[in-house]
């Protein structure tokens, strides 16, 4: 018989706020949900296809992979079926500073990131439902190894297939988790992801009047005055106001 002797730490996590629905549990409190622990990086995927590119649900989903504290990167899959490819591209590189973007309907990028899953090396997709999660699983495992749901005409995008998460080997030593698309995806204490996905934001909140400015209506905000001078984009601002309400709630 099989006996746990010893737990080990877990070397990261990701995390996403969930609402408990409970009246006994204390319904309308939040709770964590780990989604996936002791990865070695986060690969968000964003479909460009036919639909209008969501920069800020984007922000979302790389405030959550950044908290984790390991590399992460962006997947950006149908951009061949984008209307503003170029634009859509350039969109996703402002709003994810420092993270490696791949264009996946190229095959030289496809290869770019079985690199990343090197022998012993795990990574976790995580992406909104129909973005082709289990489709990118399939070409990295060179087999079928997760149903593929069939793809709407009006906008390209795929029905929700996958509704658990599953590891599953790759045969370059290397191994990848895929999670089913979440119709909510709220954020709880991520303050470090917070400050890596908004890098311009951070490096300006000391020189803030107050330590815990808001960066809203405060006197002497230097992020306000970074924003009227046009070093932050006002839109980046909005968004991180928007986060960072959850973050400290």
């Amino acid at each position: 018989m099989l006996q746990i002797t010893e737990i080990q730490p877990r070397t990261s996590i990701l995390v996403r706020r969930e609402l408990v629905e409970s009246i006994h549990d204390g319904a309308g409190k939040a709770k964590e949900q780990i989604l996936a622990a002791n990865f070695d990086f986060v690969a968000v995927v964003q479909s460009l296809g036919k639909r209008d590119l969501n920069v800020e649900y984007l922000e979302r989903q790389l405030v959550i992979a950044n908290e984790s504290g390991v590399e992460t990167l962006v997947l950006l899959t149908k951009a061949d079926l984008a209307h503003h490819r170029q634009d859509d591209i350039a969109a996703v590189q402002a709003a994810s500073p420092g993270c490696a973007v791949l264009c996946l309907s190229y095959t030289d990028s496809l290869k770019a990131l079985a690199a990343y899953f090197g022998p012993g090396r795990l990574g976790v997709l995580l992406g909104r439902s129909g973005v082709g999660k289990s489709t990118l699983v399939n070409l990295l495992a060179g087999e079928e190894k997760q149903a593929v749901g069939h793809v709407r005409t009006k906008d390209s995008a795929g029905r929700h297939t996958t509704v658990a998460r599953r590891l599953v080997d790759l045969p370059g030593g290397g191994a990848v988790i895929d999670t089913p698309g979440m119709r909510a995806l709220g954020v709880l204490g991520a303050g470090l992801g917070l400050e890596r996905t908004f890098p311009e934001i951070a490096a300006k909140a000391p020189e803030c009047r107050y330590r815990d400015c808001s960066h809203d209506h405060e006197q002497d905000c230097a992020v306000i005055a970074a924003v009227e001078a046009g070093e932050i984009s006002l839109r980046r601002l909005e968004s991180y106001r928007a986060l960072a309400a959850e973050v400290f709630d």
